[in-house]
């Protein structure tokens, strides 16, 4: 059983849907109609994806409230007078206070989920039973059953509630990170009534240590000996580490829920740091095996491939200890703390058990403490709860809120909910197609242009304007959810940047790339018209005679049915000149209809509906083009011309596409047909991303092999040349061909000059280090283009 939608009505900043509430055309649902005088007040309707959604909104815009609105919704409890909304109508003191009120719809049903609901409403045996709605008014809970197209309603008691099996709800606490260390007296008997920290022990030992003359006479210690000696013992303050406790059982959850270490384990090695350090050392070793096996954090922890944590015995404690790709190690306290959060986030995951058949992780800005690469590899996380490897588990509904745009998958712009304040008694709404804006809503919900147009490191797709921005963005995350095989976008790893017309492309691609030291990768796309023809010269000239970005990157639409197979593309045009060509006119006559049902009134809609048939596409003619003309013609008997305008007609085409009453045909001819353009971006993605790792990396390479040299002219230590290759290691990509030949040159140049023995004697053969290291920045280009 999921979570559908979820209702809410008067309850904090949500008030009712006054959008709906305002529109003459809306049907009231039974829900709606409030009080004897059925007074039109609907809820505020959300719906949730089966698998994710995410939430994001300005701030004070409800996204906090909705997550307490769906532990509302499915426990009942805490529905309090004091939360009802403040500027609703109904907020009265001359009578007894409303209480909030809530709603759901829950569908995949079990078949006994659907048997029990039958049973409730009284329904048939054989009555089919799909989905129902709960609604939580007050102190009262009313079951609402679909039955021959009318709501059957049914008054419930608690106990009737109970007997639906409701999903149930768990949070991973997002303010919990682990701890640096864990005594083993707390692994040994965690229910002790004061857990201690290391940094306490430590203390109290050099308070005994400070103090030892009081001990040497146990037996006449007056009563001031015996306070100075409490002192030495006396544990922590309960400010120093308010979440201690909590951290201690993440640690426990660790070692013994994730890693499968038993407890007595835990108690021998105890006596053995007593009795036998070789001993201590093997459990120690045999645990870190464990723990290595259980966690394979490699897979998810993307910004260090070699990345281990292990355990090392320091007093009576186990201490956590990370080793990163330069082999060095590290307590948490010396890492940023994103790297604790992270592995909170990660041992809560792994060690969950579930409480039900169905549950629901709820989860409160979880990216407070990340980076943003931290924050796309808790992605991970939420995509395994949702949808996870091990069949024997059960997926997760994932409902987060978050103000970051690296929180959000791309891929999926269907899992997108903008939350938006209204003004005044207006309160909280959801705004509505946010994915097939393609994130137009979120400028206003994160305060400022995000993803799109911010270049954060990950590939760069220039393009001409937002239609083709709109257009490559939502099918390919229509691709992806319709779970076809062919080529699609990773809007994760790729920022789709319109320009605003062809004509800002070369200035966009010198703000990216011809200005720092550091450059993103960028690969261009084009229309095939005489405009794109001249911007594509003008990126071949380059800025200040310096080309940018290589003729192979600049993709213009118009090549596809040359370098391609023909046979790939189904076209309604005889060429391709711009994106929309890869559309067919079928396609484009049911966006044209849909565009005029939004915008015009029903009799105008109804006018086009019935007088555009056709899209005469004249020879050498753009679609979009004959589009417009044949939307002005199909509008002459109409009140208000139809005026086509791309990003309007580009979103009206995704509705159409993703819509299940467009023929399967004409929708599998466009997808197809934008397959090939994915094929094609993808390649050139790939192909962007090597080379500009390998220019980082050789301008890496001679800055540092340059400073170096500078530093030693005519000779070097073998523990200064090491330290040297150290940190040319440490800034190489972490995996790759490129990165592997650079690795392997490392290793050459430390065996060919000894660099291990005798680390502070001179390098015997310093000009031949010194061709080495020269040769070093090219390893990579060599490698590719042998």
């Amino acid at each position: 059983m999921n979570v559908k939608n979820l209702y809410v009505r008067f309850f904090r900043s949500f008030n009712y849907d006054y959008l709906r509430k305002s529109d003459p055309r809306a049907v009231a649902d039974p829900w709606d109609v409030l009080g004897e005088d059925q007074l039109f007040y609907p809820f505020v309707r959300v719906s949730l994806e089966r698998d994710i959604t995410t939430v994001v909104g300005a701030n004070e815009s409800g996204k906090s409230q909705l997550l307490s609105a769906i532990k509302c919704l499915l426990t009942g409890d805490n529905i309090v007078r004091r939360d009802f909304c403040r500027y609703s109508d109904f907020f009265a003191v001359n009578k007894e206070m409303a209480l909030p009120e809530f709603g759901g719809e829950f569908d995949n049903l079990s078949p006994e989920d659907a048997t029990m609901i039958r049973s409730l409403a009284k329904l048939d045996e054989d009555a089919h039973v799909s989905s129902f709605h709960l609604f939580r008014f007050g102190k009262r809970a009313v079951l609402y059953v679909l039955k021959a197209d009318e709501w059957v309603d049914v008054p419930l008691r608690p106990a009737d509630v109970k007997k639906i099996a409701l999903p149930t709800y768990f949070e991973i606490d997002a303010d919990i990170p682990l701890p640096d260390s864990v005594s083993l007296d707390y692994l040994v008997a965690p229910d002790t009534d004061q857990p201690r920290s290391r940094k306490h022990d430590l203390s109290a030992m050099k308070n005994v240590r400070k103090n030892w003359s009081l001990f040497e006479s146990l037996t006449s210690i007056d009563q001031a000996k015996q306070k100075t000696i409490a002192e030495a013992f006396a544990t922590e303050p309960s400010d120093e580490d308010k979440h201690l406790r909590a951290r201690l059982e993440l640690a426990e959850k660790l070692l013994v829920d994730v890693a499968g270490i038993n407890r007595t384990a835990f108690e021998e090695l105890r006596d053995a740091a007593q009795q036998s350090e070789g001993y201590a050392n093997g459990i120690v070793d045999r645990m870190n095996r464990q723990l290595a096996d259980a966690l394979n954090f490699p897979k998810w922890w993307s910004q260090d491939s070699q990345f281990s944590l292990y355990l090392t015995l320091r007093d009576f404690h186990l201490v956590f200890t990370v080793r990163d790709r330069t082999g060095s190690d590290y307590s948490f306290s010396e890492r940023s703390g994103g790297m604790s959060y992270f592995l909170s986030y990660f041992v809560q995951y792994l060690s969950h058990q579930p409480k039900s058949t169905q549950e629901v992780l709820l989860m409160d800005e979880p990216d407070t403490y990340l980076s943003s690469l931290g924050q796309q590899d808790l992605l991970k996380i939420f995509s395994s709860f949702a949808n996870p490897d091990d069949l024997d588990k059960r997926p997760v509904q994932v409902v987060y809120v978050t103000h970051s745009p690296f929180l959000i998958d791309k891929n999926h712009g269907e899992r997108i909910r903008v939350l938006e304040k209204g003004d005044g008694e207006e309160g909280t709404r959801v705004v509505g197609n946010a994915a097939h804006n393609h994130y137009e809503p979120l400028r206003s919900a994160f305060g400022a242009f995000v993803a799109e147009t911010t270049f954060i490191g990950h590939c760069n797709l220039m393009l001409e304007g937002q239609a083709d921005q709109v257009l490559l963005a939502g099918i390919s995350s229509l691709c992806r959810r319709l779970g076809r095989t062919g080529a699609s976008l990773d809007l994760n790893e790729l920022s789709l940047v319109p320009a605003g017309g062809a004509e800002h492309i070369p200035y966009m691609v010198y703000l990216a790339r011809g200005r720092d030291v550091d450059t993103p990768a960028v690969i261009v796309l084009l229309d095939s018209d005489d405009e794109a023809d001249g911007i594509a010269a003008e990126l071949h000239l380059g800025y200040r005679e310096t080309q940018l970005v290589d003729d192979d990157l600049v993709i213009q639409v118009g090549t596809l049915g040359q370098d391609d197979d023909p046979a790939a593309l189904d076209l309604s045009t005889k060429t391709v000149q711009e994106m929309e060509d890869l559309l067919t006119s079928e396609i484009a006559i049911l966006a044209i209809k849909h565009l005029a049902c939004e915008v015009l009134s029903p009799g105008d809609a109804a006018i086009i509906d019935q007088d555009l048939t056709t899209i005469d596409i004249g020879p050498e003619q753009k679609l979009f083009k004959a589009a417009q003309k044949a939307a002005t013609d199909a509008s002459a008997r109409a009140s208000t011309k139809l005026r086509l305008a791309k990003v309007a007609f580009a979103r009206a085409v995704l509705h159409v596409l993703a819509h299940g009453d467009t023929p399967a045909e004409e929708r599998d001819r466009v997808l197809g047909n934008f397959e090939v353009l994915f094929a094609r971006i993808d390649r050139a993605q790939r192909d962007a991303m090597r080379r500009n790792d390998r220019e980082r990396t050789s301008k890496t390479v001679n800055r540092l092999r340059k400073n170096f040299l500078k530093d030693h002219p005519k000779t070097a230590s073998k523990r200064d040349v090491a330290a040297l290759l150290e940190d040319i290691d440490e800034k190489v990509p972490t995996a790759g061909i490129e990165a592997e030949t650079l690795r392997a040159a490392i290793r050459r140049i430390r065996s060919e000059h000894n660099l291990r023995e005798e680390p502070l004697s001179p390098v015997e053969d310093f000009a031949a280090l010194r061709a080495d290291l020269e040769a070093l920045a090219y390893e990579a280009v060599r490698e590719v283009q042998a």
